[in-house]
This record gives C-alpha cells, structure tokens and sequence, in this order.
C-alpha cells in the first residue's frame, strides 16, 4: 500500500491496472516472507527482483538489510523504485541475461512477472531459463511463481501449452530447483492467481511450508 502523495503520483501512470492502485495490500508478501524468508539471512547482500511492481518485496528485503536492485519496462514502476531508492534497470524481462549484470545475486525474486507463453519455442524457453539461474550465485535462493497465462490469439492447442509448461518446469528441475503446482487456494493465499494454464512454483534453497510441499511436482 502507497501513502506518500509523490509515490501515489508517480504509479498512477503504470501501464497495469493492478500496479495503479495505491491500496493495494501487502499481505500476500508478508505471507510468502512468513512462509520462505524466514531463516534466509538478507543483511549484507544484493537481491534481483523481477517485475517489482510497488516495491513491496523489495521494501521487506531492505528492511532486513539486503540491497535490493529490479529490473522492469514500466517507466512508471521504473521511476517509483527509483523515486524509493532502489537500483533499478530498464529492461524486457523476456531478454534479461545475466551479463547485463557486473555479478550474481544472492537471492532472485519473481511473483507473477514472466510468462512460460512468451516463447513458443522450446529451445528459447529453455534459454531463458537459464539466463534467470544464471543471474543466481552458487549457493543462493530464488522464489519465482510465473503468470503462464495464454491467450486465445496465440493459437497454441492444449497440447502445445502443456508441452511449453513441461519445458519450463524441466528446466527449473534441471537447475537444481524444487517444483510446485499450488492450489486454487494457496495461489490466491501467495497472490499468484488468475486465468493461466497451471500455476507452477520453483523454490531454490528455500524451506517450504507443508501445505507448499504437498504440491511438489512428481
């Protein structure tokens, strides 16, 4: 939730309807920081968040003591986290690449910015992928629930949109990632819901809730 007037003003131009609103809440990331983050030391090291939205991950992240950097298209979002005092880079999340960056980072963040239907094309799928592992340092943790939502327009089956998902969630595994098909109930409990073709979850280095580990993929 925004307060400050300036802030308010600078998001109301954002191109997403959702991101515009200055009420709305946080509590979807204060669960997924009860539920993830709570043994994970954030003090003196860089986080990437992609498509940060209001800030609301990174302002949990700078609270405890972590440098918080954001990648994002939106000259709006681009302008408030800087406005706040994040590092932020302007950037088309379906080309991020690890070498736009001096160095990896300790944590990687993505809750409902990346979208499996931008690539129609396993082996580009599969390459962005990697390019997100590789912006991770050995060792370090990753939280990305992905909006897979694919419109009528492309023209995909339902056989090519599992086999698109399928490609994405072999790739996380690959990497070394644990992977989760959440429920109705608990996408909508980590703000991850809407109309998509699953709703998938990839955790690196990072202690799952029950509930969450009764959703592991097999």
């Amino acid at each position: 939730m925004l307060t400050d007037p300036e802030e308010i003003r600078i998001i109301s131009a954002a191109l997403q309807k959702n991101v515009r609103d200055p009420n709305r809440a946080r509590a979807h990331f204060d669960r997924i920081f009860a539920d993830f983050f709570k043994t994970v030391r954030f003090r003196n090291t860089r986080v990437l968040d992609l498509g940060p939205g209001q800030y609301d991950f990174g302002e949990l992240a700078r609270q405890r003591g972590a440098a918080v950097h954001a990648i994002d298209y939106d000259p709006a979002v681009i302008q408030l986290g800087r406005h706040k005092g994040f590092t932020v880079r302007e950037g088309n999340l379906e080309e991020v690449k690890a070498g736009d960056f001096e160095e990896a980072f300790d944590g990687l963040f993505c809750k409902y910015s990346i979208n499996a239907f931008w690539f129609h094309e396993a082996p580009a799928l599969a390459h962005h992928v990697r390019e997100l592992v590789r912006l991770i340092k050995p060792g370090g943790w990753s939280w990305i629930a992905p909006w897979n939502g694919a419109s009528e327009e492309t023209g995909l089956t339902p056989k090519e949109r599992v086999e698109i998902t399928t490609v994405q969630i072999n790739e996380f595994r690959n990497a070394g990632f644990s992977a989760y098909e959440l429920t109705e109930d608990l996408s909508r409990y980590y703000g991850v819901h809407g109309l998509t073709v699953n709703r998938p979850l990839f955790t690196l280095n990072l202690q799952a809730p029950e509930s969450v580990k009764a959703c592991i993929m097999v």
